[in-house]
């Protein structure tokens, strides 16, 4: 079982949240907004193993660089935006004035891959949409939904690598998941995922 900490993070009101498996004290941070001191003390204490990223837009990975070398914590992302970690034109820094620092990725992930944290299982469900490689995260009954799914919305798809057609189609993929689970997204409130399916206008 999975303990959850969520704090927000940065201009653009990110949720980062430290995931605890409750057996061993093993830890993971889902997506990286910043190095900053309050970062350091969201994380003070925990035994990070990894740094899963949902995505590699600049306000997800701005932190990743100097918390896994801090660390040690293996940097997780999906194959397909892979090359979001160094390109500031990928990450959208480029365009916003936000600054950019290359990270690397430990391990890449695709579709119904697993990653174990202590005595958790963690799968990976490819969510491409708001950027060619988005990815969720369940473990338990938790959705870790980054910018796919949000609180009746979801992520933007007119940005570089973006598609409203392949959106739709992940969230249909969500929707199709049984069981109602808690889902956590990368900006604004805790949903679940009933809720969501019988509310989102993008869900219907």
């Amino acid at each position: 079982m999975l303990d959850v900490k969520c704090n927000v993070f940065g201009s653009l009101e990110n949720n980062c949240y430290l995931i605890t498996d409750r057996a061993t004290g093993k830890s993971a941070l889902v997506d990286c907004t910043e190095d900053s001191d309050k970062m350091r003390k969201f994380i003070s204490g925990a035994d990070l193993e990894y740094i899963l990223l949902t995505h590699g837009h600049f306000d997800h990975i701005g932190g990743v660089s100097a918390l896994s070398a801090s660390t040690g914590a293996k940097v997780v992302i999906s194959r397909e935006d892979e090359p979001m970690l160094t390109s500031s034109r990928a990450s959208l820094a480029a365009f916003t004035g936000a600054v950019h620092t290359n990270a690397h990725a430990d391990i890449t992930v695709s579709d119904s891959d697993k990653i174990q944290l202590g005595e958790s299982t963690i799968s990976v469900i490819s969510t491409p949409g708001h950027t060619p490689g988005g990815v969720c995260y369940l473990c338990d009954d938790k959705i870790f939904s980054g910018d796919t799914l949000f609180f009746c919305s979801c992520g933007r798809t007119d940005f570089p690598g973006g598609s409203l057609d392949q959106m739709l189609v992940s969230l249909n993929k969500l929707a199709s998941l049984n069981g109602n689970y808690k889902v956590y997204p990368g900006h604004d409130r805790e949903t679940s995922l009933d809720f969501e399916i019988a509310n989102n206008p993008y869900m219907k």
